[in-house]
């Protein structure tokens, strides 16, 4: 094979993968319509332990299939307007897990990795209807 046709193969598969990327993307978005939003500071020691314990395997975990995360800096104000949560938020950590834009459930507080795993699974389970976390499941692979 001569370099043009190579460089003309490698162009059409990197194409058909980046769109098989953005394809699977959206689709676990349109399942899903649900994440968690966790309000942080950098003044919060709680929040600096959550990142120390979980930060860094949260997105390899079943329960970010189910509630992808959204980190929120509670110091700058910059909440997003089209967010419908029920109460206002006071603390940092707040976790929030949302649905089609609606707070669905609320863990205020990371008093540790235990408590938030059972916690968040919690309003996982009772704040998103069964067929989206089904959908969310088959959609990320895990079983």
């Amino acid at each position: 094979m001569n370099n043009k046709r190579i460089l003309g193969l490698i162009k059409r598969i990197f194409s058909a993968s980046l769109i098989l990327a953005v394809t699977s993307l959206l689709s676990l978005r349109a399942f899903g319509a649900s994440e968690l939003l966790m309000f942080n500071s950098d003044y919060c020691t709680w929040c600096h332990i959550w990142q120390e314990e979980i930060g860094g395997i949260y997105d390899l975990t079943a329960e970010s299939c189910q509630a992808p995360l959204k980190v929120i800096d509670f110091t700058t104000g910059d909440m997003p307007e089209s967010l419908a949560i029920t109460e206002p938020i006071a603390y940092t950590p707040t976790f929030v897990l949302m649905y089609d834009q609606q707070e669905v459930g609320r863990i205020t507080g990371y008093p540790g990795a235990d408590y938030f795993w059972v916690e968040l699974n919690d309003i996982i389970n009772n704040g998103l209807p069964k067929q989206v976390r089904l959908n969310n499941t088959h959609n990320c692979g895990a079983s």
